[in-house]
């Protein structure tokens, strides 16, 4: 896979921040798509068109300040699964990489866990692996017999990692994106019992 050359490093954020938000759509209309399929009523928002001070801001807005503080802010939520009474159910956090965001997702999954009993933060990630090598494709994320640091993070501190990439190694946390409508799924089901 060729590198992508850049003038500026304007232009490089520019073509990040697209991508991102590009990758951000896709696994939203995907999810929603496969979640009316299996008939479920559960519906997948983007995080940041969730007025402050909603019920459902008000449930994710993390408290800051002083103790006693009603200080709140709206951390890094990119996609949130709701139900019919648009209860959370789960955060997805899309990253097209890697590169230093991981550790940002790690700690909202940590916080946000802390703040809503049984809600579920998972990764949703196409794997463009790592850029070490040039010309050889090399997963960000190992095998489960040779995990990366982000392999073992991930697997400790999110409900799962879901990835594009066919090339990538699955297993435990590690699997494919077409996996995520059904544990949705499941995770609401379970929380109603």
């Amino acid at each position: 896979m060729a590198e992508r050359e850049y003038n500026t490093v304007d232009e490089r954020q520019s073509y990040v921040q697209r991508s991102g938000q590009e990758w951000e759509n896709n696994v939203m209309d995907f999810v929603n798509e496969k979640l009316k399929e299996l008939g479920s009523d559960l519906v997948v928002i983007n995080g940041k068109t969730v007025k402050k001070g909603s019920e459902l801001w008000n449930k994710l807005a993390i408290p800051v300040g002083k103790p006693g503080s009603t200080q709140k802010i709206w951390g890094d939520i990119d996609l949130i699964v709701i139900d019919k009474q648009e209860n959370p159910i789960a955060v997805i956090s899309c990253k097209t990489s890697l590169h230093g965001r991981f550790s940002e997702t790690l700690f909202y999954a940590v916080v946000l866990k802390d703040l809503v009993e049984e809600l579920k933060v998972v990764f949703a990630t196409p794997d463009k692996g790592r850029q070490q090598k040039k010309g050889k494709w090399q997963s960000e994320w190992g095998s489960e017999e040779k995990p990366t640091k982000d392999r073992l993070l991930g697997s400790h501190y999110l409900d799962g990692v879901y990835i594009l990439n066919p090339n990538t190694k699955l297993g435990g946390m590690i699997k494919h994106l077409e996996e995520l409508p059904k544990d949705l799924i499941k995770w609401h089901e379970s929380m109603n019992r």
